[in-house]
């Protein structure tokens, strides 16, 4: 074979190689964009939850705070068994 041939099959390799490493590049990218959306959702789920989450424990500690100022305030504070106390 000759310089000519062995230069144009390495050329056509060359080509072959340019084209695999275009679509890996491109399978990359697209995988990488796949996983940025997904870490992005999971992300505003989890502070959407968070946020429910800490909402409903300030509501939570407000009713156990009026139910206490009720009944210290009625006087029977002392009469309700511990288990239906707050615990601190």
């Amino acid at each position: 074979m000759g310089i000519k041939e062995e230069l144009s099959e390495l050329r056509k390799s060359l080509e072959k190689l340019t084209v695999e490493l275009h679509d890996t590049n491109s399978a990359m990218r697209e995988s990488m964009k796949l996983m940025s959306d997904s870490m992005k959702e999971f992300s505003e789920n989890f502070s959407k939850t968070l946020t429910t989450m800490v909402k409903s424990m300030q509501d939570m500690k407000i009713q156990i705070d009026v139910r206490d100022t009720v009944l210290k305030s009625l006087g029977i504070d002392g009469v309700i068994p511990d288990f239906f106390k707050k615990r601190k």
